[in-house]
């Protein structure tokens, strides 16, 4: 798997906005996608994710975030040393990516050298339903295009 991208939407599909990285990947596989670059979802975090990530060059994750900061559809972009130290930039899962890929690294697995995640503010993950809010939804295409222009595609 050398020299691929995995394009990983992450979330929970029947908690409101936890489901927002399934939604992008869903209508991402509806389109062309560039040679080389592997689309998938997960309902799974944590070391789970060291599994799906190794063998890969890049990873670009989306998924939902609750900051508490920003407004709700709000993007924000993460990469190097955001993923370092305590801070996590999702509160739903377990261990933080530099975690995971530290540990990938010590167990001699072939890691990503590059990981980015697009999160966008979720409005509600706690509400069982199958919907994304709507300033989340709107988020959606945005979130779409700037995961094409990170692949290349």
């Amino acid at each position: 798997m050398t020299g691929r991208t995995l394009v990983l939407g992450m979330g929970n599909p029947i908690l409101s906005d936890d489901g927002f990285g399934l939604v992008v990947i869903e209508k991402l596989r509806e389109q062309e996608i560039p040679d080389g670059v592997h689309v998938t979802g997960s309902e799974v975090a944590g070391l789970r994710l060291l599994e799906l990530m190794r063998g890969h060059d890049k990873v670009v994750i989306v998924d939902a975030l609750c900051s508490g900061s920003r407004s709700p559809g709000d993007i924000v972009r993460f990469s190097g040393d955001d993923f370092k130290g305590g801070h996590r930039y999702m509160a739903a899962h377990s261990l933080g990516i530099r975690t995971v890929l530290d540990l990938g690294e010590k167990l001699g697995y072939d890691m990503p050298s590059e990981v980015v995640a697009y999160a966008v503010e979720a409005a509600d993950v706690e509400t069982f339903a199958e919907e994304l809010s709507p300033p989340v939804a709107a988020a959606v295409d945005e979130v779409i295009d700037l995961v094409r222009r990170e692949i290349g595609g």
